[in-house]
């Protein structure tokens, strides 16, 4: 049995739900912080197509997180950016907003900022939809659905937090979204309630998220009150990594 998974940070921490599987199993984790779905399953498909897998386990992060590339080596350790010989990909890592507010600082540690600056600034005044995030994530699900099935692979997909239920309006309104949308087996999805995913699922069994990411409570909770719903804030705590990965991905495998 050999275990491919790929995701977000919420896979790619040292402290994850896959990385915790590493102590029964063995498990290739490709998973990339910050990235988008476009980047973590074409992380998967590359891994497929040069190695045998057993199984493959993609947690979907944020729709909204996109990539970017400038044709030029950004010499860097900051992990907001991943540099080849040639080329640098820009990581959505958090969302466009949070992009322009880290570029307000200037704190990013490297010294092309213009050149990411103005990279980023043409993406998402000129390129950046809903519409087109949508539809690179379903193509993206559907695209690695179909080389596991040629692959034979048994497939698991879960959500870092509810993505969907957000976009469902959108996706109806689009032919083309809609046709990407019913070319997806749902069958493989594991979601808590309608379409709720890991953080949810942790705050209705009792875990918060991880304290240290929590600067809104005094003391620090894990977790706040919006809409009248307990929400989680940050990543999952360590337990909760834990005790998803022993109730869910486990009995799954």
């Amino acid at each position: 049995m050999k275990i491919l998974t790929s995701g977000c940070s919420f896979t790619h921490a040292p402290n994850s739900w896959a990385n915790y599987l590493k102590q029964d199993y063995e498990i290739n984790n490709v998973a990339e912080g910050g990235a988008s779905n476009e980047m973590n399953i074409r992380n998967a498909m590359i891994e497929i197509h040069k190695n045998n897998y057993t199984h493959c386990i993609v947690q979907i992060s944020g729709i909204n997180r996109f990539e970017v590339v400038v044709e030029k080596h950004i010499d860097t350790d900051n992990n907001f950016l991943i540099a080849d010989k040639n080329y640098t990909w820009i990581k959505s890592t958090g969302d466009q907003e949070w992009w322009l507010r880290q570029i307000e600082k200037s704190e990013l540690g490297f010294t092309n900022i213009k050149l990411v600056s103005d990279a980023l600034d043409g993406y998402l005044k000129y390129c950046y939809s809903d519409n087109q995030q949508i539809l690179k994530t379903l193509m993206s699900i559907v695209n690695l659905q179909t080389l596991c099935r040629q692959k034979q692979i048994k497939q698991l997909y879960f959500c870092w937090k509810n993505e969907f239920d957000q976009y469902i309006e959108t996706i109806a309104q689009s032919s083309e979204l809609t046709a990407w949308w019913d070319q997806i087996d749902w069958s493989m999805f594991w979601f808590h309630n309608r379409y709720d995913g890991l953080s949810e699922w942790g705050i209705d069994n009792g875990f918060v998220g991880a304290l240290d990411e929590d600067h809104t409570n005094k003391p620090p909770k894990g977790w706040l009150m919006i809409d009248g719903k307990k929400s989680m804030i940050g990543h999952p705590s360590t337990e909760c990594h834990q005790a998803f990965a022993e109730r869910i991905i486990k009995k799954w495998i």
